[in-house]
């Protein structure tokens, strides 16, 4: 399962590599929208490309947050601008994605399932053996999802990168492991790499706001208790979340990266 990064997906922008792709159609043909969905802060897993499945060991997705949609096109990251009446027409804007080679199998999926990404025009929800398709515009259907769980901030996660206190990230190292939890209470806890921390935290839409946060008081020698302040003054400079492929990102209100952690369920 992937639920979606990005609390900016234009983040994603910097060296990334743009789709204007042309797809071709698929065997399958859409019929009129079954059911209206709300497509902004969905989240879903692609189940096939046209007439073919998603190969066995291939991951995909497709998210919709903050107005922008994107995921994970099965080796990068990826990410457009969309546009929908909310019943059944959608479009996408010019599709980035990061720049990443994996194996030639994964690099031609992805080629494939982009190309038809830029394609679409119209989407149905309920339909056939899917969840969700789109249809390009002659009304062929060239991608089918299956639905998600609703994307939260809820649960353990396990810091990967934090912000530094001087404008830039720093990656985790082996010795200063941080990790926070977001309880279904409002509550937040966890480890900042000397002490254990708690506080509380609330969500609005993409929108959160933690702390304040109030920490045990030992010493870890002066690197690390530098680098538990910055995380932890880090977290609560966070304005707004996003979460995609197992991996949360809090971003400030300027849209700087703060935190960036991995989902600690089945870790």
């Amino acid at each position: 399962m992937r639920p979606m990064r990005s609390g900016a997906l234009a983040a994603l922008s910097i060296g990334l590599l743009i789709f204007g792709l042309a797809g071709g159609g698929a065997a399958q043909t859409s019929s009129p929208a079954a059911t209206a969905v709300v497509l902004e802060s969905s989240n879903w897993l692609l189940t096939a490309v046209g007439d073919s499945l998603v190969p066995t060991g291939i991951d995909a997705d497709l998210v919709f947050v903050a107005g922008d949609a994107g995921g994970l096109a099965g080796c990068n990251d990826y990410f457009a601008s969309y546009t929908t009446d909310g019943a059944s027409t959608l479009t996408f804007g010019d599709i980035a994605s990061t720049r990443k080679s994996c194996d030639t199998a994964t690099d031609a999926f992805e080629t494939s399932y982009l190309t038809a990404l830029a394609t679409v025009a119209t989407y149905r929800a309920g339909s056939g053996n899917y969840e969700m398709d789109l249809a390009d515009g002659t009304g062929a259907v060239v991608l089918a999802y299956a639905a998600y769980a609703a994307v939260t901030v809820e649960g353990p996660w396990i810091v990967t990168r934090y912000g530094d206190g001087k404008g830039g990230v720093e990656a985790v190292s082996a010795d200063f492991a941080p990790s926070v939890a977001f309880g279904p209470d409002g509550g937040v806890e966890g480890f900042d790499g000397c002490n254990d921390f708690s506080g509380g935290y609330s969500v609005n839409g993409t929108a959160i706001a933690i702390g304040p946060l109030m920490s045990t008081l030992k010493s870890c020698g002066d690197t690390i208790d530098a680098r538990s302040t910055a995380f932890l003054a880090a977290l609560q400079a966070s304005a707004t979340w996003s979460v995609s492929a197992g991996t949360l990102d809090l971003r400030d209100a300027s849209g700087a990266q703060q935190v960036e952690a991995s989902s600690a369920i089945g870790h």
